[in-house]
């Protein structure tokens, strides 16, 4: 016979545990405000806002948002229905607590029940905001007056202000190490760079000393080992800096600096895919030349070899397709062969049979406008660098060619290019493939074994590019068509 103690005692245990389950995040919201009124929870990804719950207000203006699966760790924020904007933010740490809020003064009025996080959060804000408000006083007080001696002593204040602002930042990041909200806060304070090294005779030692320690320390203050920074827009910020302005903008700098992020958030899907999506879309939407060479890593790397397991199939063979097309045409590749007809259709012309210490695909339709504005400099570039071993391949794009035909007789001038095209008496050609045309005009510029030197850039910077390259100074008419707005 089973001791009915024993079964009671197992009884209360399961329906503890069941009712656990059935509520694993409770969070309070007094708004008193708002009663009878629906509210949203919405939490960030990156910077990116979704809704997570939505709850409604009882009378006295209560709602609570409840779940039976724990809500993942970051930032949140409170919206009601009536107003579709942002009350106030909270921070996601612990799964139970109460919030009250009054909307009139969201941070002098805001308070938190069983959320240190939050506490901790708000007590900053209210802190900063006081700061603000006084330095934001003395500023004004500054713009009317006279006196010398009390211009000096505001500004001296406002240092005064800055330094407290340092310190408690600096005082709540050392002694809350563990609390999200401190971590959240230090994503936004800025390193401190030590001084360049110099010898006893004041020279320095390491010029690059500075920007070396910045790119080493840059995640110093970021905890990349808790995963709900990818729910903050803080840090989103922080990956942008570091990939666009903080590190050199050069493909082989920039993967390495990637790779060893990746390295370092694997742990956490959400925050690998977060990081991974955002560095391999910023290399492929760049506009500096070469960064499509980024791109081709990060899918080679990460894509190719099934890491990105949040794509399915059709996603992930439109990425490696477009990795796979633009790898041909990276920097530093030998440009693909190109086997077209001259003006007469009759005539049969390789690319790779062009003698020329360097040669310009140009690529143009004409119907394009932008083609239309670009043609005349193409000559002009053509008439200027002949005498220097540059020679212009000129493809017409439509593949019914009577307007390409037509605009060549319009415009003799076309005559000092190699004009060539296909021609659908004999059949099409792969260019568009090969070259991945999209739209026109495209400039590659190849070196003399016809490896690509240079792409994505119009006439004009192509020009100026061989300027450089073979030691010519602009001419007087070049700078004034530069200084154009």
């Amino acid at each position: 016979m089973m001791n009915w103690k024993k079964t009671t005692l197992l009884g209360l245990s399961l329906c503890m545990l069941i009712g656990m389950q059935a509520q694993a995040y409770k969070i309070k919201v007094n708004l008193q405000e708002f009663p009878n009124d629906t509210i949203y929870l919405v939490n960030y990804f990156g910077s990116k806002l979704y809704y997570a719950d939505t709850t409604m207000t009882n009378k006295k203006g209560v709602g609570v948002f409840s779940g039976k699966e724990p809500l993942s760790g970051g930032k949140y924020s409170v919206m009601v229905q009536a107003e579709r904007t942002q009350l106030f933010e909270i921070l996601i740490d612990e799964q139970e607590f109460e919030m009250t809020c009054d909307t009139l003064d969201k941070v002098k009025n805001t308070s938190f029940k069983n959320s240190p996080t939050n506490s901790l959060y708000y007590d900053y804000i209210k802190f900063i905001t006081l700061k603000k408000e006084e330095v934001a006083a003395l500023n004004k007080q500054m713009e009317s007056e006279t006196d010398s001696e009390k211009i000096k002593a505001h500004t001296t204040r406002i240092q005064e202000v800055n330094q407290e602002v340092k310190d408690y930042q600096k005082n709540m990041m050392d002694k809350n190490k563990d609390n999200f909200a401190a971590q959240l806060v230090g994503m936004s304070v800025p390193l401190e760079v030590p001084p360049i090294p110099k010898d006893k005779n004041g020279d320095v030692l390491d010029s690059m000393f500075q920007y070396n320690w910045y790119v080493k320390h840059f995640f110093d203050h970021v905890p990349l080992h808790n995963p709900s920074i990818v729910r903050t827009p803080e840090f989103e910020k922080k990956l942008e800096t570091f990939m666009t302005k903080t590190i050199m903008q050069i493909p082989d700098s920039m993967t390495r600096q990637a790779d060893e992020l990746l390295g370092k958030v694997e742990y956490d899907e959400e925050l690998f895919k977060f990081c991974l999506h955002f560095i391999t879309y910023n290399f492929e939407k760049s506009k500096i030349m070469g960064h499509d060479a980024g791109f081709v890593h990060m899918v080679e790397q990460y894509y190719q070899t099934g890491q990105a397991t949040w794509l399915d199939s059709v996603g992930l063979a439109k990425v490696i397709d477009k990795a796979q097309r633009i790898k041909p045409l990276l920097i530093g590749a030998q440009a693909p062969g190109m086997y077209l007809r001259d003006v007469s259709g009759e005539t049969r012309m390789s690319l790779y049979d062009v003698e020329a210490d360097y040669t310009v695909i140009y690529i143009w339709d004409p119907d394009c406008g932008h083609c239309k504005k670009e043609n005349p400099r193409v000559v002009e570039f053509q008439n200027k660098f002949a005498e220097h071993g540059v020679k212009v391949w000129a493809v017409g794009n439509p593949y019914q060619n009577e307007e390409w035909l037509e605009y060549l007789k319009e415009h003799p001038e076309f005559g000092t290019l190699i004009n060539v095209s296909d021609n659908p008496k004999y059949g099409g050609s792969t260019f568009r493939t090969d070259y991945d045309v999209h739209s026109t005009p495209v400039v590659i510029l190849l070196d003399k074994d016809k490896k690509i030197k240079a792409k994505q850039i119009g006439i004009e910077q192509l020009g100026e590019m061989m300027n450089r390259e073979l030691g010519i100074e602009s001419t007087p008419a070049e700078d004034k068509e530069k200084s154009k707005p």
